[in-house]
């Protein structure tokens, strides 16, 4: 009886177990949620070299265009010295920011992250970013603030790319 019910609960606790998760390795995805973490790199390299034309990354907390975190302007800068666009979208209904100090920020902080060039070409994660131009898209917040919404990563259109 003892054993009987031994083998009864090992079959119900077994069958209760889940099985693992084999969707988050097998695809990257064509958004991503920016984390200021090594993972992040990991994962948008594998999103911008996967067959995706374009790929965006959203913030959980928006950030100041003065305050792009200093992992992602590493990406936006490999995408520069590549030979790639990078553009700003202003907030939606404005041509241009009511702030232009915001805009001429923002581009200082991306010449100030491509000091970093040497690490673009030892590094070959950022690689990824060599094919792609960056569109950095502002909104405002409920304070009336400029702050990024995303950034969107293209894939660059040139007469060698689309012969691929």
């Amino acid at each position: 009886m003892t054993r009987l019910f031994f083998y009864c609960f090992i079959l119900f606790v077994s069958a209760c177990s889940s099985s693992p998760d084999l969707s988050s390795s097998s695809q990257p995805s064509s958004e991503l949620s920016f984390v200021d973490i090594g993972k992040f790199d990991k994962d948008l390299s594998a999103s911008l070299t996967y067959k995706y034309d374009a790929v965006d990354v959203y913030f959980y907390q928006k950030v100041s265009p003065n305050q792009i975190p200093e992992r992602l302007q590493k990406w936006i800068s490999s995408v520069e010295q590549s030979g790639g666009r990078v553009s700003v979208e202003p907030p939606k209904g404005e041509v241009t920011p009511k702030d232009p100090f915001t805009i001429i920020g923002l581009i200082a902080s991306m010449i100030g992250g491509a000091k970093n060039f040497a690490e673009f070409k030892t590094n070959k994660t950022y690689s990824a970013a060599k094919d792609r131009d960056a569109q950095i898209s502002l909104e405002r917040n409920g304070s009336g603030e400029v702050v990024v919404s995303k950034v969107h990563f293209a894939k660059r259109h040139t007469k060698e790319n689309d012969k691929k």
